[in-house]
């Protein structure tokens, strides 16, 4: 379902969690509309498997987002390579599952040290750059329908995405001033490795789409599309909002 844009030409953009799911339908669908790509993710081995015939368009970094040395390492490298950075599409994350009482600290630590300090570890090392050097650019965030309803044993989720609409608003409120757009987007559940363990449990998936009414998951270049309106120039008024794409799962 992939539409003849080319808003990207000329850009150079970084993708988070790139590997695979919808970092990488996005990292694909940046290359098809004109963009150089920085694609970062933790699994380098995949990262070559799916762009390692693609050097010319795309440049592949290892990164922990959950690490501030280690994005500050990798935004490093992708400026030595590319020179500037014009959008920034936070995309990497993880799912939890345990109940409140049962979850352990480990638990809890892991998904907000990826999902929350992870977008802002790498969004504050990419807007310092487009500070530094002027550039009107635009940072895309991955919240989630999760932010706006919960489901069980899904607590830390919920909080870490609650937490990037909110770091939206901040960061956009104070990035205004130098032209630059911070956008994110909402995604309900969709065909990914994310979301296996929804869809892949009869019990829970039959729940869950009682609770959509469009009455199915969605497609990942459903999702991205989203966020490829959000980080183009069509979107150049948009500033500070989260866009929920759920198939109508927040009607309940």
């Amino acid at each position: 379902m992939h539409y003849e844009h080319h808003r990207y030409v000329g850009k150079v953009c970084v993708v988070t969690g790139a590997a695979n799911g919808l970092g990488l339908n996005l990292a694909q669908r940046l290359v098809e509309e004109g963009a150089q790509v920085a694609a970062l993710d933790l699994e380098q081995e995949s990262l070559e498997r799916e762009f390692g015939g693609q050097k010319d368009k795309v440049f592949t970094v290892s990164c922990d987002v959950s690490s501030k040395a280690s994005v500050d390492g990798a935004i490093a490298a992708v400026l030595e390579h590319y020179d500037h950075i014009d959008a920034l599409f936070n995309i990497a994350g993880v799912i939890g599952r345990q109940s409140f009482l049962d979850s352990t600290e480990e638990q809890w630590r892991k998904v907000i040290d990826i999902n929350l300090n992870g977008t802002f570890f790498v969004s504050q090392a990419v807007l310092r750059h487009m500070v530094d050097k002027g550039i009107k650019g635009v940072v895309v965030n991955t919240s989630s329908v999760a932010s706006q309803i919960v489901s069980p044993n899904t607590g830390a989720y919920a909080a870490s995405k609650g937490g990037v609409t909110m770091l939206t608003k901040f960061a956009a409120l104070e990035m205004a001033k130098y032209g630059i757009r911070v956008c994110a987007f909402g995604p309900g559940t969709h065909a990914t490795r994310l979301t296996e363990g929804t869809r892949l449990n009869p019990e829970r998936c039959e729940m869950f789409l009682r609770n959509i009414p469009l009455g199915r998951f969605g497609e990942p270049d459903e999702a991205t599309s989203v966020a490829l309106f959000l980080g183009s120039d069509e979107a150049s008024y948009c500033t500070g909002q989260t866009w929920i794409e759920d198939g109508g799962n927040c009607l309940f």
